[in-house]
């Protein structure tokens, strides 16, 4: 692609949505969040005695599963709390989008299903609490253009 560049750029104004009810709810205070991304495929061996130049053989077979986090600011009772506590008891699978940026602008989306699978509230200190939410996808649907609507 001419003109590709491949310059750096930060997180501001990246979102997590998870459903909550009918619709999708925007995750509030995140701090930071893994992209979500497919697992990679198993690889099973089928070398033979036979295999083409003695190279060994392979198979793809199941999908691996692949996690990532969202860290928030932690306020317990809040309504991203209930959601993230709800989410993990229920272990129910439910849409998600994150949003990425670019240079502050949304640029990109990432659709598709996951499970929470772990929720931790963190600790009380003399800092920031913080919490977070880690999910397993299930499946990505689509990877696209950002759209405020979708």
């Amino acid at each position: 692609m001419a003109g590709e560049t491949q310059e750096a750029t930060d997180g501001y104004n990246g979102e997590f949505h998870l459903q909550k009810g009918a619709s999708l709810y925007e995750l509030r205070q995140v701090k930071s969040f893994g992209v979500p991304s497919p697992g990679a495929r198993e690889q099973a061996e089928t070398t033979h005695l036979k295999s083409p130049g003695r190279r060994r053989q392979y198979i793809s077979t199941f999908y691996e599963d692949s996690d990532f986090e969202v860290v928030m600011n932690g306020r317990p009772l809040s309504d991203t709390d209930v959601l993230c506590e709800d989410a993990l008891a229920l272990g129910d699978v439910r849409p998600f989008k994150a949003v990425l940026p670019e240079n502050g602008e949304p640029t990109a989306q990432i659709t598709g299903t996951c499970k929470c699978i772990g929720y931790d509230r963190g600790e009380v200190t003399d800092g920031v609490m913080e919490a977070t939410a880690t999910f397993r996808v299930v499946t990505i649907d689509n990877v696209a253009v950002y759209s405020a609507g979708a």
